[in-house]
């Protein structure tokens, strides 16, 4: 019986040539399954959505009534308001399950311990109001409590352990009085004042919070709307004790936003400009057109700073799509 030990070598086994064989098919069979789990989780979306679209019946924009989409907003909001099962929305509600952003920030973040940040995630955005109280002055203003939930979910990004990179709280107590002011041939609707709080909720070195006052006057004229609102920054008694000092100078002093609602679609853009060197700003786009008579599609682009607290001063050029189930109008 021959020595087994006086066998010659396999050349392949010396010299590694099965390892660095294998090693490029499992590579790319890896590559492949976290291509299809981000495939999987996209198509199941929009398969989905598009079940509810030919599940539901479809009916032509009710617009028989007469109504703005302003005034059928306000009528819809006063049937509903105190009925148990209701929430009432306060901002666009939605979400893009396909939102890329070409340029993540990955400065806050610790690398080494948590992976870099994917281009590709979820952003979503929930808000919704409450009356406190109604009539304070006769028959006008209304007192009234909100909070809106901004998240950005890292959903393909198996480096990062698929986290919450960034959730931004706003809760906020505001008056609200309607108006019958003209000015420059637009009618002042609505006039809004309130106390706003936003904080991301994290600690240390990615803490980011602020507090501001603002004052919101939405003018209408046909089909266009638009809100003119400015704010104002309470800063800390010391300026050491902030998380983001300098957020003014990147987000400025308030913000423009322009919204069209004819027929069955929505368009709105948001502009904010800080009017000083260095000069930072934002723009953002939104437009949306009914999926079925509860949901519709969404789409978005947001292009400067401010769209996160964690970004505040880092440039975000985003593009997402997605569905909304309230827009403002």
């Amino acid at each position: 019986m021959a020595d087994t030990a006086s066998l010659p070598i396999c050349p392949f086994q010396e010299t590694g040539i099965w390892a660095i064989l294998l090693m490029g098919p499992i590579q790319g069979l890896v590559w492949v399954a976290k291509l299809c789990q981000t495939c999987v989780f996209l198509c199941s979306f929009m398969l989905l959505m598009t079940a509810i679209a030919y599940a539901e019946d479809f009916p032509e924009a009710e617009n028989s009534d007469g109504l703005s989409a302003l005034d059928r907003r306000i009528q819809i909001e006063r049937k509903t308001r105190y009925q148990p099962f209701v929430l009432t929305p306060h901002k666009p509600n939605y979400i893009l399950p396909i939102s890329y952003n070409g340029t993540p920030n990955n400065a806050p973040v610790d690398t080494t311990n948590e992976g870099e940040l994917d281009s590709l995630e979820v952003k979503f955005q929930f808000s919704v109001k409450f009356p406190i109280i109604e009539n304070l002055f006769g028959e006008q203003g209304s007192l009234q409590f909100a909070y809106t939930n901004l998240s950005f979910w890292q959903a393909y990004n198996d480096r990062a352990s698929y986290r919450f990179r960034e959730t931004v709280h706003e809760p906020e107590v505001f008056l609200v009085f309607e108006s019958d002011g003209n000015f420059f041939g637009m009618d002042n609707r609505l006039i809004q004042m309130g106390l706003v709080h936003q904080s991301n909720g994290q600690s240390g070195n990615r803490s980011r919070t602020w507090n501001r006052v603002y004052l919101d006057l939405i003018f209408q004229r046909g089909d266009l709307y638009l809100s003119v609102k400015p704010w104002y920054h309470f800063k800390e008694m010391s300026s050491s004790k902030e998380d983001n000092p300098d957020i003014d100078n990147y987000l400025g002093h308030g913000e423009l936003r322009a919204a069209y609602a004819g027929g069955k679609h929505t368009v709105s853009i948001m502009l904010r400009n800080n009017f000083h060197s260095p000069n930072y700003g934002a723009i953002e786009v939104n437009w949306s057109f009914p999926m079925t008579r509860r949901v519709k599609w969404f789409m978005q682009y947001f292009n400067g700073y401010g769209e996160s607290l964690i970004d505040y001063n880092a440039r975000v050029n985003r593009v997402g799509i997605g569905v909304a189930f309230t827009d403002w109008l």
